[in-house]
């Protein structure tokens, strides 16, 4: 799991369309961007992110800071998903940190029942992936204690990532 940095511009009404072209051009001379979407900027350092706002400055653009949670290409995702995060233009999907919790649940007994934990857990999924060999599940960041309560009733552990 990755944390990446994505900042919101808020382009002031009636400039032409050839603004962002230049902010986009200005921003490849100053810094690498690791992605985009629209109006969003995601960059994966705080040196990096000095450098987008150095150039918003520069063009007097607002911008709005908000951390993303990035998630593996190959993450499956619900349909919940898109209410907690997006798809990027490139194809990456991230989640809203302060919207979403990642969340491993383990056996911790020969009497826990993982499998019906999960399936339980299912419809509150946004989605999930495995990073080596362990699965990582991400749900509702306000959903954490139900998501604990379930672990625990299924003789398992909810270890929260976050």
């Amino acid at each position: 799991m990755e944390t990446k940095i994505a900042l919101l511009m808020d382009l002031p009404e009636g400039k032409l369309p050839g603004f962002y072209a230049q902010i986009v051009k200005a921003l490849a001379g100053k810094t690498q961007l690791f992605d985009r979407d629209k109006e969003m900027l995601i960059v994966s350092t705080i040196e990096e992110e000095r450098s987008v706002l150095s150039v918003m400055e520069q063009y007097n653009v607002k911008t709005e800071r908000m951390e993303l949670l990035y998630l593996p290409d190959h993450a499956e995702l619900t349909d919940q998903f898109e209410d907690y995060g997006f798809i990027s233009r490139s194809e990456h999907p991230y989640l809203y940190k302060k919207l979403a919790q990642l969340v491993r649940i383990e056996a911790i007994s020969p009497q826990s029942e993982r499998k019906l934990a999960l399936l339980q857990l299912d419809e509150h999924l946004l989605a999930c992936y495995e990073e080596g060999q362990t699965e990582i599940f991400a749900f509702d960041r306000q959903l954490q204690e139900l998501v604990a309560g379930i672990a625990k009733a299924y003789k398992c552990e909810a270890q929260f990532l976050l």
